[in-house]
């Protein structure tokens, strides 16, 4: 009985998961451009706080620089992670 059980609940979740993978597949096909405006602009930015890590470790910078620098980047990327979250939330209704 519980074999059972459990066979049905990993089946479900396979189905589960195989349809929110298509459904991810379409929102990409759907918004690629914005997508692909948003990833560059991520990659952008974590480029931006590399070269701060290595400004702060050759001690071109100070460490209030770097922090109040780093803040406001990693504050730019969270707001682009969260575009990319309501593009996905919006195309789920």
């Amino acid at each position: 009985m519980e074999f059972d059980r459990k066979k049905k609940l990993e089946k479900y979740l396979e189905r589960l998961v195989s349809s929110q993978r298509d459904n991810w597949k379409n929102i990409l096909n759907e918004n690629r451009e914005e997508f692909n405006r948003i990833k560059e602009e991520i990659r952008k930015k974590q480029d931006i706080l590399s070269s701060l890590v290595k400004k702060k470790k050759a001690l071109t910078i100070t460490d209030a620089e770097f922090k109040e620098k780093s803040s406001k980047v990693q504050q730019e990327l969270y707001e682009l992670e969260a575009k990319i979250l309501q593009l996905r939330l919006q195309n789920k209704k």
